[in-house]
């Protein structure tokens, strides 16, 4: 485990969340379109690298820790209402602190942090699960810090509460690093977070498009995630 790998962790999701909160207006078109790019990344890193590491280390029983971490999103979004899919329906949200919306993020954040901090795959590979999260969460963080202006439009503890947020893969990291000699459940726990990532990812990509024009800013979107993914697998970036 690196010190780079945490700060990263930290920062992305803490910028998009101070961005979030400092914006005017939603600016719901911009995110979706990060949210194409990033689901592009994430999905290709995912079939490239991690599959089939996971399978290499957990054998046929990885695909059931695959299905459960796909399904367990499922639950979770149930609670989450979808924001980190950009997913903004602010009549969803009552008065009060989203707090259910927070813990499930928190804890599909953790989930995150938790295979990374082991050492199950190699470094090239750990490095792109690095950015892969990062680039997740970045909008997820975003989407969280727009709900709760939404509630608490003026409130400085909107930053208290992102700085936690955004400190949960980095925890969950650390939680991992302790499992360093329990490699099979390292295995089932990045299985779980591969199905995770196959259900945002494809969630993201197979959204209903709103217009023909926003379309072909969303393919341009998911080319470059997939071109950035493809250099980033071969050529091992350390």
């Amino acid at each position: 485990m690196q010190f780079w790998w945490l700060f990263l962790l930290f920062f992305f999701p803490f910028i998009g969340g101070v961005v979030g909160l400092l914006i005017q207006s939603e600016k719901t078109r911009q995110l979706k379109l990060f949210l194409a790019f990033s689901g592009a990344f994430l999905i290709s890193i995912t079939i490239l690298n991690l599959i089939p590491e996971v399978y290499e280390k957990a054998g046929h029983k990885a695909g059931y820790f695959i299905l459960a971490g796909f399904f367990l999103q499922i639950i979770l979004d149930f609670f989450t209402k979808g924001i980190e899919h950009g997913h903004l329906h602010f009549h969803e949200f009552k008065k009060g602190f989203p707090y259910s919306v927070f813990i499930a993020l928190s804890l599909h954040a953790f989930i995150e942090g938790l295979g990374l901090g082991g050492g199950a795959f190699s470094e090239a590979i750990q490095n792109n699960m690095v950015f892969a999260i990062g680039l997740h969460e970045l909008p997820a963080a975003f989407a969280l810090a727009v709900v709760l202006k939404s509630v608490f439009s003026k409130s400085n503890s909107n930053y208290i509460w992102i700085a936690i947020y955004a400190a949960m893969v980095p925890l969950g990291m650390l939680v991992g690093s302790s499992l360093t000699n329990y490699q099979d459940i390292l295995s089932g726990l990045i299985g779980l977070v591969i199905g995770v990532f196959l259900h945002i990812s494809t969630t993201i990509l197979f959204e209903n498009n709103e217009s023909h024009t926003y379309g072909r800013y969303k393919l341009v979107a998911i080319l470059i995630g997939l071109g950035v993914a493809l250099l980033a697998v071969n050529l091992h970036v350390h």
